[in-house]
């Protein structure tokens, strides 16, 4: 009983700390902004190894879950035979050290392809550039042949710009690729110290990734400890459509990006193009980003093989447009859905807002993080329009002026001057009226205090007590 009486004023003393707390927090997160960020890079280093092996196992966990599913349980299903414990766990440490097996040997395979042929692409272009810019000129002589004085203007144009190109390849840009393998011995602690980080997050990930249920396990088992049966279902339910948004896309781009490498490395050397596998590469890659990932990617390789021969690169061009409509309207629809549920104005919004913010890997989840607000936004939204009795379909409110609030109807929209004094009524704003219209009447605050005459019931009750006495 006594806890009871004096609840109260522990509930009023925790909830004034946790204010001074939080003012004092803010106050320091404000004023000492150097410090704080300093703190902030210093547990990202410390944490850096934790943070790659949940990356590492997050993208080789759908592997291994595909795996396993369609493949060694239809086996066993096949074969009217039931895997135990311990063949369960054999299997996945199998899969485990094949896919990193597999990665590594890809890895080396795209670096030991491509940087010798990017290397080998720069040194050539240096050296035969004024050969390049004079197939560019003679391929503008023949289709300009018509017209003299554009291709006078144009002749112009080529020579100033070969000139200062060829100028900027052999003065500027060698040197830099020179001092930037210079620089690379300079940054060693640097290199080594990212290794490392990854080296650990990959033995860190195997473990997450051997014994994946159990911690997943433990973590709901928190959950519903925590926040009891109602609050950790919604809790679980979130997070489960939060993996389903970032999975889905993230390996859904990565088939697509890779089923667009390879069309494109198939067409490009049947039709000729120089540097077939750099471009397709190129192209590849880039197309993980999504929109801007096809034109971020298409415009060096268009530039590269222009220098080389422009009819290739008229062909190559053409052929880009075509790939990329095939990949939006067909391949990408039919990997990846309809689930992000996001315009094209937001994708847009959110690729510009995440590549400013994180650079290339903001881009890349900008789209299912967008698609979560977006979601958190629209559901907050429709309770909001329920508990207002109001519809929460888009089409209600198309080419409405204002909704009626008696019928609850949409009135439509009509074109009239509006008076400024219905407008800008903010919350608070009937208080403010009513607490301006007392401070602007008049009252007697000045008048001189005068006593209340009695009544005559008063006075009859006073004389018949004086009678009585």
């Amino acid at each position: 009983m006594k806890l009871d009486r004096y609840r109260k004023y522990v509930r009023a003393g925790v909830t004034a700390f946790l204010v001074l707390a939080a003012s004092m927090i803010f106050y320091y997160l404000l004023f000492h902004q150097t410090s704080v960020r300093t703190a902030f890079h210093n547990v990202l280093n410390i944490l850096s190894p934790l943070i790659a092996a949940l990356i590492l196992a997050y993208v080789i966990s759908p592997i291994i879950n595909f795996i396993e599913q369609r493949i060694i349980a239809r086996l066993f299903a096949r074969h009217r035979k039931t895997q135990s414990v311990r063949c369960k766990k054999l299997v996945r440490a199998l899969l485990i050290l094949l896919t990193y097996v597999a990665m590594l040997f890809a890895l080396y395979g795209l670096i030991a392809t491509l940087i010798p042929e990017l290397f080998s692409s720069i040194a050539n272009i240096v050296s035969n550039f004024s050969n390049y810019a004079n197939n560019i000129q003679d391929f503008a002589t023949k289709v300009l042949a018509n017209y003299p004085e554009m291709q006078q203007t144009a002749d112009q144009y080529i020579s100033t710009f070969s000139a200062k190109l060829s100028n900027w390849l052999t003065n500027d840009l060698m040197p830099m690729l020179r001092t930037f393998l210079l620089n690379l011995s300079g940054q060693l602690v640097n290199m080594v110290t990212f290794f490392k980080n990854i080296l650990l997050g990959a033995i860190v990930a195997i473990y997450m990734l051997y014994n994946k249920e159990s911690y997943i396990a433990k973590l709901k088992k928190a959950v519903y400890a925590l926040l009891g049966l109602d609050h950790g279902n919604a809790v679980i339910r979130d997070c489960q459509y939060v993996n389903q948004e970032f999975s889905g896309f993230l390996v859904g781009k990565v088939i697509d990006s890779i089923i667009i490498g390879a069309i494109c490395y198939l067409v490009t050397s049947l039709i000729g193009t120089p540097y077939a596998l750099l471009v397709s590469v190129i192209i590849g890659v880039t197309n993980i980003i999504p929109f801007f990932g096809p034109f971020l990617g298409a415009v060096p390789c268009l530039l590269l093989i222009l220098l080389i021969d422009p009819l290739q690169a008229l062909y190559f061009l053409i052929f880009v447009v075509l790939l990329q409509q095939f990949d939006g309207n067909f391949l990408g629809p039919k990997i990846l859905g309809e689930t992000t549920g996001v315009s094209s104005f937001l994708i847009i919004i959110s690729i510009l807002i995440g590549g400013g913010f994180w650079g290339v890997f903001g881009m890349i989840i900008a789209v299912p993080v967008c698609a979560i607000i977006c979601t958190v936004c629209r559901n907050f939204a429709n309770r909001r329009l329920e508990k207002h009795h109001l519809p929460d379909d888009d089409a209600f409110y198309f080419h409405m002026d204002h909704i009626d609030p008696e019928t609850r109807q949409a009135i439509p929209y009509q074109k009239k001057k509006i008076d400024e004094a219905e407008v800008f009524h903010f919350p608070g704003y009937r208080l403010r009226k009513a607490l301006t219209k007392l401070a602007t009447e008049e009252s007697p605050v000045d008048a001189p205090y005068t006593p209340a005459k009695p009544s005559t019931e008063e006075k009859n009750s006073n004389s018949s007590d004086s009678d009585q006495k």
